[in-house]
């Protein structure tokens, strides 16, 4: 035991040794006394022969004792893991099988691989065939871990301890002329593999070409896509890269493409890569992902045949409904007979026996398909039966009536709205948002609650205006259909008497077993039924609220107003009035039969009536909703005690809506009634005498409008909503509206970003962001017709040896050999393809508008003759945003008449690149720049703030050394000093 206890000390300490240990370093270990004058197995790598008999038994061990057991360690914790996590088919999946989230949980196991395999190189003679995969087993352990920098350090050991060498042992220079057999400068960096029988047989291929494809996997996980992206294009043009990893390199590029969103291309490479899953339920399950992604690219299609072929392989039967629901969804057309046999379809799916289990599913795809045709009627009916056959599943029974309240709350039939919303569990992982919804569900709850307590009093007041003897005849009737519907027996006389509900006698013992056998009460169903009869006929229908009482909240059904004359208007909505007994007294002493109640009853409803209009005002944004409850106050109190405070909030309701004349008129008679009023002077001097609020709202908008650009869309949103609140106006800036439209429109909520837009328009028409939003408005009321178009055209992929890699090098300077390229997607805005302009040939003149720099301290050459690019530099800016540039650039390069591709790079995680070109030398693209820096503000990109794009010049090579450099500051002070005067 104290022998293991040592062995086990020992190779903690030449693990956490060798972790740290820079290359070429010796380990210098305070070893356990028990191996202080023992030589460790790689220590005798330099003492003794290495014959055959050596080497059978050193590879014989370090493959069965060490090897072996520590990777099927690692299978076991990845088939954990696999085991874990379970997919959801109503969303996107994720890309992998297995979460890195649940690896990293298994630490302990993790380590212990790392240990076995560091024992496996410590305890040998460093000459086996085995260490190099021994570092490859450590690499992944610490990938698996999340401890990606490790990861990255052990991958770039094996590539340069591991890389080919001279016969001298020289290590060779990628693309010298010893990378190559014939001599010829190729441009490789891995490392060429025998394919002779005996190697094939006896050996396991070096592992250094597939930490490659790990080094790869650990840049993307730790979001390094230039890194990735660099590394996969180099790969792809490397001759000497083996065939028998491109299918793995075709599911790392897709990997790639899946987080940077561009998800026809992602669906590209999960399907060249389909081969490497074996097994069928892996296999659909990469199906099903390949044609949510074709879906996600509108390539319907492909979509529905990867959908098909999923169906033919899954062994999951809520797989198998879901691919066959989404296929026919996936049939859209205009014409309603097509989506009338869809729906029939999916209905006559759901009589079907074999999917009695999925039909909450099925009813809600069948809503889906309603809603967009927008037969909002149906696909309530829908979705009511999808929660009624929801049962235990709670996700989908919460998908359901997420869905019923968001159309309710889109039809501002608010009190189904908040109904619904009160019906989804806020406990479920899957819900999205739930910050929207709890605010919703909490802003409706108010707005509900004051809605009642207005109609209640108006109720109320109606019956006390009644004449005595028809308001008597009234209350009669009221309380026996009370009394009734509770559970109670009718009073002999409807006097002035007490007649309450009697009460038990609680001073007798209550017997829970039967007297005869001694049977407990809830395991004998006929005294349950007894018991609940006499509870009835006792206590009425109660309703499970704490003091037993009874709610008796007026809506004109069963329940009746009640009244407590003592208490002031209500501060908050939702203000349940209760009544102790069923009797003519307990209903008349809630009448506001006095002056008195009659004021506080009036006072209820103002304060409550200017609650609603402001939460229609600053919590919903219901602008009409607003100005009708102000304008309604107004009318029915024109004394209202608050009245310069609605006065001025419905100033800036007419502003909001464009009626400036209204808001003109009403600013008029604040200058006139409210001379001096703090809210009068907020119109007329806005931040006066508040620290110069102006400035602040700058800020706050500026703020607002930056986490817009860098996606960071919720809390966005959340400050929004605030400084709305705050600075009483959300209409800040059109550059503002116009991204926050952008937003809108990219998640589908069309009806928002078409309000954002109508906003940005009112504020000035005529400017080029106006005209933009006009002409988006156009096209997004147009959408889904759009859609249909381009659903229904057979558009070609362009062919892989014709294309560039998007977020990568777009050009190696070495000379490469032809190999397969990454698929650039087509971008779903732009219908028309870009023709590429052939490059001319290089003039033989030097050109005398830009000079030839002198030598500087930069990296970077200066080439006025090469092939240039400009690169607009966009910083902190997301993807949906870049896209936008993207187009915009696009459509301005055809309006000027010049086909020039425009394709987006990626230098790290803040930086973009757009790449316009190329240009045949650098005067040629700086008159193009001159062009664009003079327009880029007012004419192609006037939403983009200037501090978030810049321009540059960069040829092919210095574009390879900017991606090892990743410092664009330093890079564009070199132009500075190459081309004086042309860049700021």
């Amino acid at each position: 035991m104290n022998c293991r206890k040592s062995f086990f000390t020992l190779i903690a300490l030449l693990i956490s040794s060798l972790t740290f240990a820079q290359l070429g370093e010796t380990f210098d270990i305070e070893r356990p006394e028990k191996y202080a004058e023992k030589q460790i197995g790689y220590e005798k790598t330099y003492t003794k022969k290495f014959g055959l008999p050596r080497r059978f038994i050193q590879n014989t061990i370090s493959h069965y004792n060490f090897f072996f057991n520590a990777n099927e360690k690692l299978k076991d914790i990845i088939l954990k893991a696999k085991e874990i996590q379970k997919d959801s088919f109503d969303r996107l999946l994720n890309y992998y099988s297995f979460s890195l989230a649940e690896t990293k949980n298994n630490k302990t196991d993790l380590d212990s691989v790392i240990q076995k395999a560091s024992g496996g190189i410590l305890l040998h003679d460093l000459r086996t065939n085995w260490v190099d995969n021994f570092y490859l087993l450590i690499g992944k352990a610490y990938l698996l871990r999340n401890d990606f920098d490790s990861a990255e350090m052990t991958f770039n050991y094996i590539n340069y301890e591991y890389a080919p060498k001279t016969k001298d042992k020289d290590r060779i220079l990628a693309g010298s002329r010893d990378n190559d057999l014939n001599g010829n400068n190729v441009y490789s960096i891995s490392t060429k593999e025998k394919k002779n029988i005996k190697t094939k047989l006896f050996e396991r291929p070096p592992s250094r070409n597939e930490a490659f494809l790990w080094m790869i996997r650990s840049n993307i996980e730790n979001e390094d896509f230039g890194s990735a992206s660099g590394l996969i294009q180099t790969l792809r043009n490397d001759p000497v890269f083996p065939k028998r990893l491109y299918n793995d390199l075709d599911e790392l590029t897709g990997y790639l493409y899946y987080k940077l969103q561009i998800y026809d291309s992602a669906a590209h490479y999960v399907v060249k890569s389909l081969s490497l899953h074996e097994g069928k339920n892996d296999k659909a399950r990469r199906e099903f992902l390949a044609a949510q992604l074709y879906e996600l690219g509108n390539n319907a299609p492909l979509s529905s045949a990867y959908y098909a072929k999923s169906v033919q392989h899954t062994l999951d039967p809520i797989m198998e409904v879901y691919a066959r629901l989404y296929s026919i969804k996936l049939n859209k057309s205009e014409d309603p007979k097509v989506i009338e046999n869809n729906i029939a379809a999916l209905l006559k799916m759901g009589r079907k026996d074999a999917y009695t289990d999925y039909r909450d599913i099925i009813y809600y795809f069948a809503a889906q398909m309603e809603l967009e045709r927008k037969q909002t009627d149906k696909a309530k009916i829908y979705l009511l039966k999808s929660t009624s056959y929801a049962g235990n599943n709670i996700s989908q029974k919460n998908k359901s009536f997420l869905a019923l309240a968001d159309i309710s709350y889109l039809e501002k039939n608010y009190r189904d709205a908040s109904n619904y919303y009160d019906s989804v569990g806020l406990g479920d992982p899957g819900l999205k948002d739930v910050a929207t919804i709890v605010s919703r569900k909490e802003v409706l709850k108010q707005l509900v609650g004051f809605i009642e307590t207005v109609e209640t009093e108006d109720s109320l007041q109606t019956i006390a205006k009644m004449p005595e003897g028809e308001r008597d005849d009234y209350l009669k009737k009221l309380l026996r259909r009370l009394r009734k519907e509770s559970g109670l027996k009718e009073e002999a006389s409807f006097g002035n008497t007490s007649g309450g509900t009697s009460f038990p006698d609680q001073t007798k013992p209550v017997n829970l077993f039967e007297p005869n056998n001694g049977e407990w009460y809830f395991y004998n169903n006929s005294m349950k039924s007894r018991g609940y009869t006499e509870f009835k006929k006792k206590w009425g229908n109660r309703s499970n609220i704490d003091g037993w009482r009874l709610s008796a909240n007026f809506n004109g059904g069963a329940n009746t107003p009640v009244r407590n004359n003592n208490q002031s208007a209500p501060l908050s909505g939702n203000t349940k009035k209760t009544v102790s007994e069923l009797t003519i007294d307990a209903l008349l002493a809630n009448l506001p039969l006095t002056d008195s109640a009659v004021r506080f009853s009036n006072d209820t409803i103002q304060s409550s009536l200017f609650a609603i209009a402001k939460l229609y005002h600053y919590e919903l944004e219901d602008v009409k909703l607003a100005i009708e409850t102000y304008e309604t106050l107004l009318k029915r109190f024109p004394k209202f005690s608050k009245a310069e405070e609605l006065y001025y909030n419905l100033y800036l309701c007419y502003l909001k809506a464009g009626d400036t004349q209204k808001a003109a008129s009403l600013k008029k008679l604040m200058e006139t009634q409210f001379a001096n009023g703090k809210y009068t002077a907020e119109i007329l001097q806005p931040g006066k005498g508040s620290g110069n609020p102006n400035s602040a709202a700058t800020a706050a908008y500026t703020t607002i409008y930056n986490l817009f650009l860098e996606g960071k869309f919720e809390e966005a949103l959340t400050l929004k909503k605030q400084a709305d609140t705050k600075f009483g106006n959300n209409n800040w800036t059109q550059q503002l509206l116009y991204i926050e439209a952008v937003y809108y429109i990219k998640n589908r909520q069309d009806s928002l970003a078409l309000n954002s837009l109508a906003n940005l328009v009112n504020l000035n028409a005529t400017s080029p962001l106006g005209l933009k939003a006009t002409t988006l408005s156009e096209v997004l009321k147009r959408r889904s017709s759009i859609e249909a178009e381009l659903q229904q055209l057979n558009i070609t992929r362009a062919t892989e040896d014709t294309t560039i890699m998007r977020d990568a090098p777009v050009v190696n300077t070495t000379p490469v050999a032809p190999a397969k390229p990454v698929i650039t997607p087509a971008t779903p805005t732009v219908i028309t393809p870009v023709a590429v302009t052939p490059t001319p040939a290089k003039p033989k003149d030097t050109l005398k508008t830009v000079t030839a720099p002198k030598p500087s301290k930069y990296i970077y050459k200066a080439d006025s003759l090469a092939k240039q690019y400009v690169g607009v530099v966009l910083t902190k800016v997301d993807n949906i945003f870049i896209n936008e540039a993207r187009n915009s650039f696009v459509i301005f390069n055809r309006s000027s008449g010049r086909s020039l591709n425009v394709d987006p790079a990626v230098l790290d995680t803040d930086t973009r690149i757009l790449l316009i070109g190329n240009f045949s030398n650098a005067n040629d693209a700086l008159g193009y720049l001159k062009n664009v820096q003079a327009k880029a503000a007012t004419e192609i990109v006037p939403w983009l703030a200037k501090d978030k794009y810049s321009f540059i010049l960069i040829s092919d090579e210095n574009m390879q050394l900017l991606w090892k450099d990743k410092n664009v500051e330093d890079y564009k002070n070199f132009l500075k000093e190459t081309f004086p005067g042309k860049f700021q």
